[in-house]
């Protein structure tokens, strides 16, 4: 018989899940900036490209890591895009503009699929304080090689300069007491997430950590506004004839879940 142990419940009234607050459950750990320190729009390695440059203002700019240098459009919309060697996860990203007056107000990040691109991020009416750096999150399951900010308008009605675009990954955290090498066994990295809805059903699901954070990074999202109103569980049992069963929860119609770790 297995056991279970709590790690954290999380129990939320209708009316709260109608304001759409965000939810945090954990400090979420990320990368330090994955572009390399570039010495040109290709160098040392990668591309960077902007669909419009004025002057001595190239793209790579943006990318160079020295608050002198600074890129600079004299037109609006403009996007300006970084390109990976290799595929990489982005989930966040920080803008620096070189002053208040020439920073981006809005804007969607952005990555290429290979046939279109798709919308990550979206922010409106981003205000700036004193050129300080702004930095945002998202949810992405996917890796991409191209990412852009595509800026739709600035604070200046044509002028937009920004001195750093940096890039960042999710960390994978180790448990110190784990031996990396060592499988810690089928059961460890399960949890079961229980999702009592509005109508008084329960619904159970068996996830894998990951499955569990993607969970809840849908449902952190969709608190903010953000994303599918419905989240999509594949059910792997009892498929009888079928080739797939799914199993779709609607974020309107829940109102509270918990989540717990089998017992090792």
């Amino acid at each position: 018989m297995k056991f279970y142990k709590l790690v954290f419940s999380l129990v939320l009234a209708f009316s709260v899940l109608l304001t759409g607050q965000n939810i945090v459950f954990a400090e979420e750990q990320f990368s330090e900036n994955v572009i390399p320190e570039m010495t040109s729009d290709t160098s040392p390695s990668g591309k960077a490209s902007a669909s419009n440059v004025y002057g001595d203002f190239p793209a790579y700019y943006a990318f160079d890591r020295k608050y002198y240098n600074h890129f600079f459009s004299d037109k609006i919309p403009v996007w300006l895009e970084y390109e990976f060697e290799t595929p990489k996860k982005i989930q966040k990203y920080s803008i620096l503009p070189k002053s208040n007056h020439l920073a981006p107000k809005d804007w969607t990040f952005e990555a290429w699929d290979g046939s279109n691109w798709i919308t990550l991020d979206t922010q409106t009416s981003v205000l700036f304080n004193a050129s300080a750096k702004k930095e945002f999150t998202f949810s992405n399951s996917s890796s991409f090689k191209k990412y852009r900010l595509n800026i739709s308008k600035g604070f200046d009605t044509n002028n937009l300069s920004i001195t750093h675009l940096e890039m960042m990954e999710k960390s994978n955290s180790t448990d110190p007491g784990t031996d990396p090498g060592t499988d810690p066994g089928p059961e460890s990295d399960n949890s079961l997430l229980v999702i009592k809805m509005i109508s008084g059903l329960e619904k159970e699901f068996d996830l894998t950590s990951s499955e569990v954070e993607d969970f809840i990074d849908w449902y952190n999202n969709r608190a903010d506004g953000r994303g599918k109103e419905a989240y999509m569980f594949e059910k792997d049992f009892n498929k009888g004839p079928f080739t797939a069963r799914k199993d779709y929860v609607a974020f309107s119609k829940i109102q509270s879940f918990e989540v717990m770790e089998y017992s090792k």
